[in-house]
């Protein structure tokens, strides 16, 4: 508008001009310029007010009011200035309004006649003759158009501003309304944490909203910040968002949940997508949203959790190990592998919650929790049913049934043990017992509570014998379990007790002669009388106690071969001692052995250690380099029960051996069965092929004898020759013997 001012400005200057150019006067010319003058400062005046319309207003009227002091100072119709009435008109009407620009041309009009009829009658005195009724005639027409030009330029003007006007209004308003759509769809998106994001198929850039980059952890810095997505996910799901987006480059869509890293926290994200296609049909861009579904996983995450673990514990509830027994229970049909299922149950509980509260009954059974999870294997599970009853599952399990259950057995022992420690609960210190019923799983074709249940009243029949023990559902079973028990406490009293002695049974050659005697361990128990080697020697293995059993053999059998050495009837007798595979592997045998022969003085060129297939079967090197060891000193070895276990010959070569054994079990059918015979043959004519002896033992009749003999075997043990003696009877019987050979 002040344009507008400035420009009509210009128009009066140039109004000015012609004045001073046209005026007849000298007289007008200085009335006008005065005018003119005055008529400017005003409107200067009001532009600096800010009133640009008054402005107008003065110069418009002022203009006017000058060109007609002017004419009727001139005193002539035709006097040049006179034409300014038709351009102030148009001005007045294209500044002002048609209204106003109507007013002037009436004015106008009325000066106009004034001046024709002053001129008519000579009132004013012109200088030129042309009649002043024609030439104000012209003069009104040409204001007359001049103001219908003005009414059909205003008019068309109005209308088109109108109709901008409108334009303009209903962009703003459309504006508005897009703003408040964004606004209301960024609020939307951030309540319902959802993302928008475009991902140009070409370049491969993305297009994040603010949503979105919320989502990611990003700063928005520009209305378009494009980054990479993949750069904010967790590594180990990156690889199927990248499979996802080659399937965008090839037109497919995908919906999949994303974990993104944002600072130390991790958030869970759902990426959806679908493929926008260019005019030819080929992607070209990939449009989705990011959702934030981080609260709906923890939501899942603590509804799993309430359905399948315990609120105050943390361990499985029922739902979920009646869920893991089937699984295991299905594992089995495939396997065969066997379960355990122990159902503890804490003894005299309501007692404390009686006595001292529910909230320390609380801290108990918080502690009991931790504590049967500490005795478990990983794989293994316990679940609190509810109250103070738990459930220990063991899986993967022996198939034999006596060794799941002796693996059970172990676990509740344990369980009874730690259970049985103080508690510390707060400032109380509480001891407690527990009941425990054990049932195996698996080997029977079942629904998944039948186990549950009869564990369940085994912990009855444990809380009937007296509490603080466990039993199994079986009843033959349990006997087995607590005589194997038994056995094993006799056992462990037995080695410090020295309840073990040692007898030797003599080998004899071909030619009848006394060569050598194996040492056998013998069990005298107080109350159970003689205990069989096959029995406790297997037990003796599986606890380890084979260990300082094996050590007091070897020992033992070391004194008695020094003090045969200062005996000339017996000091040409080699000492055979048996060495289990657990004992044999241990990292310090070969020094026990060293030690052994040096405390006790007796020659190692008599001892002979017996070893079993079953040591080639793990670490063969191992073996090798420890008999090399020992066979360096001057010890020998004796594979016994040959033919029974695993033997490659490639390692049977390699190893420093003097001795293959036959095993009993060949020769007790040896004239009956004829596998057994060419077994015994095998054996014979692999140990002279190996340059080694051949010893075979049961040998109980002078058939077997003769039979062994004719196939090339020349050292014999058994019945045939004498039982197993100690060691006076055995001298005796050498020194026999010798005196009949003699």
């Amino acid at each position: 508008m002040k344009l507008l001012v400035v420009l009509v400005m210009v128009a009066v200057a140039m109004f000015l001009i012609s004045l001073y150019l046209f005026a007849p006067g000298q007289s007008a010319r200085v009335l006008g310029a005065v005018a003119l003058a005055v008529v400017m400062a005003v409107v200067w005046v009001q532009v600096q007010r800010g009133n640009v319309l008054r402005a107008l207003q003065v110069v418009t009227y002022g203009v006017w009011l000058v060109a007609t002091g002017v004419v009727m100072a001139s005193g002539s119709l035709r006097t040049p200035i006179i034409y300014a009435y038709p351009v102030i008109i148009l001005a007045i009407g294209l500044l002002i309004g048609g209204r106003m620009a109507a007013r002037i041309t009436l004015a106008t009009i009325v000066v106009i006649l004034l001046l024709a009829v002053g001129e008519t009658t000579g009132l004013f005195r012109v200088s030129v003759t042309p009649a002043p009724a024609m030439f104000g005639v012209i003069q009104i027409t040409v204001c007359l158009l001049a103001l219908l030009l003005v009414r059909v330029v205003v008019k068309s003007y109005q209308a088109g501003l109108t109709e901008l006007r409108s334009l303009g209004q209903s962009l703003t308003v459309r504006t508005q309304h897009l703003e408040e759509s964004r606004l209301q769809l960024q609020q939307a998106q951030a309540v319902a944490r959802v993302g928008s994001w475009v991902m140009d198929l070409a370049t491969g850039e993305f297009t994040l909203s603010a949503e979105s980059q919320r989502i990611f952890g990003m700063t928005q810095t520009q209305p378009e910040a494009r980054v990479s997505m993949l750069e904010c996910i967790y590594p180990e799901d990156q690889a199927q968002l990248e499979r996802a987006l080659q399937g965008a480059h090839q037109g497919q869509g995908f919906d999949i949940e994303q974990r993104v890293v944002v600072g130390d926290t991790v958030r869970w994200v759902r990426l959806k997508s679908d493929v926008q296609r260019g005019v030819h049909g080929e992607p070209q861009y990939a449009v989705g949203i990011a959702q934030d579904i981080t609260e709906r996983k923890e939501s899942e995450s603590l509804i799993q959790s309430l359905a399948f673990f315990d609120v105050l514990t943390g361990l499985p509830n029922r739902r979920l190990l009646m869920d893991r027994l089937a699984h295991a229970m299905a594992v089995w049909s495939r396997h065969q592998r066997k379960g355990a299922l122990l159902f503890v149950d804490l003894d005299n509980f309501k007692v404390l919650n009686d006595t001292h509260g529910h909230f320390m009954g609380d801290m108990l059974l918080q502690q009991v929790a931790q504590r049967l999870s500490g005795c478990l294997r990983q794989g293994d599970t316990v679940a609190r049913l509810g109250g103070d009853e738990f459930v220990v599952m063991l899986e993967e399990l022996s198939e034999d049934t006596e060794e799941a259950t002796n693996q059970a057995r172990i676990v509740a022992e344990k369980i009874l043990d730690v259970l049985t420690q103080p508690h510390q609960l707060d400032t109380y210190s509480h001891l407690s017992t527990s009941s425990i019923g054990i049932t195996l799983f698996g080997h029977l074709q079942e629904g998944i509570e039948e186990p549950l249940k009869r564990a369940d009243m085994a912990m009855y029949q444990a809380k009937a014998a007296g509490r603080n023990t466990f039993r199994f559902f079986d009843p033959s079973m349990q006997q087995a379990i607590a005589e194997r028990a038994n056995l094993e406490k006799d056992l462990r009293e037995a080695l410090e007790s020295n309840q073990f002695r040692l007898v030797y049974q003599p080998q004899i050659n071909d030619r009848a002669e006394s060569t050598g005697v194996e040492a056998l361990v013998r069990w005298q128990h107080p109350q159970r009388g003689p205990v069989s080697p096959a029995d406790f020697i297997p037990l003796a293995e599986s606890t380890g106690l084979i260990l300082p059993l094996g050590q007091w053999v070897l020992e033992t059998a070391c004194i008695q071969l020094a003090a045969w050495a200062t005996q000339p009837v017996m000091a040409h007798l080699t000492m055979a001692v048996n060495v289990s595979p657990r004992q044999f592997h241990q990292p310090e045998f070969v020094d026990q052995v060293l030690a052994t022969l040096a405390r006790t003085g007796a020659n190692p060129h008599r001892l002979k250690l017996e070893l079993t297939e079953g040591m080639l079967v793990t670490d063969v090197e191992d073996v090798i380099a420890r008999m090399m060891w020992l066979r360096h000193i001057g010890v020998g070895f004796s594979l016994d029960d040959f033919g029974m276990g695993y033997s490659s010959l490639s390692y049977l070569k390699r190893l420093p051996l003097d001795q293959l054994k036959i095993d009993q079990s060949f020769v007790r059918d040896i004239l009956l069965d004829p596998n057994d015979a060419a077994i015994s043959k095998m054996v014979i004519v692999l140990a002279e092929s190996l340059g080694l002896t051949v010893i075979a033992e049961g040998v109980e009749t002078i058939e077997q004898r003769d039979f062994l003999s004719g196939q090339g075997c020349q050292t014999y043990q058994g019945y045939l020759y004498s039982r197993p003696l100690p060691a006076a009877e055995l001298e005796t019987f050498v020194q026999s013997r010798l005196t009949s050979q003699a």
